[in-house]
């Protein structure tokens, strides 16, 4: 296991941090091109739809090259701490990749394929990844400033 995570597992996991943002914070455009499909079933993505479906999808192919990185190249190992700690950050992150690849293939579902059921459940996902990024940014700042054990600097470039 290395000691670290890799250059690009850094890069991926703050290029899908910014992207995730972007989406929990400029998705007016996707809502209001997703009611004008729902009530007259035309299609019309105008700049804010188009931006949030590219991200989404981009959200999508970043998480999968995680996922083979992480396969491939490992992460770090947990260091110390209560076993049901360990155990909690291993169920907490595996929900982060899940939320993160079931949240974009609901929404191209919703979208793409017109499947109301997977826009609904889209919905519910996004609410979820949502508790689970915060549940992960609160744990991080546990590890920083209570516990200081550079956890954190594990995943910062130069950490």
């Amino acid at each position: 296991m290395p000691a670290r995570y890799s250059r690009t597992q850094i890069i991926l996991h703050w290029a899908v941090t910014g992207l995730i943002a972007v989406q929990f914070l400029a998705h007016d455009g996707i809502e209001a091109a997703w009611r004008t499909y729902a009530s007259t079933g035309i299609a019309d993505p105008g700049p804010g739809a188009t931006l949030h479906i590219v991200f989404g999808l981009a959200v999508l192919v970043l998480v999968v090259w995680r996922l083979a990185l992480r396969v491939t190249h490992g992460a770090p190992r947990r260091t110390g701490g209560h076993p049901l700690a360990a155990r909690a950050a291993g169920i907490g992150h595996w929900a982060l990749y899940g939320l993160m690849l079931l949240v974009p293939l609901s929404g191209a579902a919703g979208w793409f394929l017109g499947a109301a059921a997977a826009a609904e459940a889209h919905e519910v996902l996004k609410t979820l990844l949502l508790i689970v990024i915060l549940g992960h940014l609160g744990a991080t700042l546990v590890h920083r400033f209570w516990l200081r054990d550079g956890v954190l600097a594990r995943m910062l470039p130069g950490g």
